[in-house]
């Protein structure tokens, strides 16, 4: 049976119409944000359909991303979200449709699903010291399931390069912090001090380590492990989140600039 066609009727101009259109929406972000930007929506579908029972569908590419008035920080927001070398959000979109449609090409216009990617970029933090970007991702190109991911990245306004943990925790500090990031995790795993962290957990030899993804809120550090890195995809994502309170005076100066920062204008 032949899955796919051209559609030849109006319907079809319509939609082809709208296959590649980026429409961008001036949003007046928060008083107290310090980069005014707006926000811009890509979107780009195949011309290949899947008829199921009643209903058409198609492969689809769907991004919503801030393009800020500094050109600076729209260069390094780019340089985080294309992770496949694109050098814009429009040839990713194209790169994904024509993937697709070769996909379908191949197999003599046959196959059984259509794909899709969904691609949301936001902006946390927001402040004179801080720029926090981040990136959540999800996709289908066929089996079982599809793929999902969310990163946080952080970045110093003044040098313009990205903040990393020891940027917050000086290293003679790392190994206490760690315990005490333990301690949270396991209370809220539902673990005892004894228990092992193998078995349904993912850590290398069962040690404790901590995500390389993470983001300074108002209150805590939120550190978040996405699928498979530390539990099966059943299990999900984790997120855990440290109170300042509980690791106050181990936090480096920067650091607290940073939270300082993002306090003063958190909105209440």
């Amino acid at each position: 049976m032949r899955f796919y066609f051209f559609l030849k009727i109006l319907f079809i101009s319509a939609l082809l119409y709208s296959c590649n259109n980026q429409t961008t929406s001036s949003i007046d972000p928060s008083q107290r944000d310090t980069l005014p930007y707006s926000k811009t929506t890509v979107n780009e579908y195949s011309h290949y359909f899947l008829k199921e029972a009643d209903q058409l569908d198609t492969t689809y590419f769907r991004a919503t991303y801030p393009i800020f008035k500094d050109s600076t920080i729209n260069t390094l927001i780019a340089s985080i979200v294309h992770l496949e070398g694109d050098t814009s959000m429009d040839d990713a979109a194209h790169r994904f449709i024509n993937s697709y449609n070769e996909y379908v090409e191949d197999n003599n216009g046959k196959s059984t699903a259509t794909w899709n990617r969904d691609l949301h970029i936001d902006v946390v933090s927001n402040t004179p010291a801080v720029l926090g970007i981040r990136t959540k991702q999800e996709e289908y190109t066929g089996g079982a399931h599809g793929d999902h991911f969310t990163l946080f990245s952080n970045f110093d306004r003044q040098s313009i390069q990205p903040i990393s943990i020891d940027d917050i925790i000086p290293k003679e500090n790392k190994a206490k912090f760690v315990q005490i990031a333990e301690q949270h995790f396991r209370k809220q795993e539902g673990l005892k001090s004894q228990d092992p962290l193998s078995g349904k957990y993912f850590f290398e030899e069962g040690k404790f380590t901590l995500a390389d993804n993470f983001m300074l809120e108002k209150d805590n550090i939120l550190f978040y492990y996405n699928v498979y890195e530390i539990k099966s995809y059943a299990e999900g994502n984790t997120e855990l989140r440290i109170p300042y309170a509980s690791f106050k005076e181990l936090i480096s100066e920067k650091g607290l600039h940073y939270i300082k920062s993002i306090n003063s204008l958190a909105v209440n």
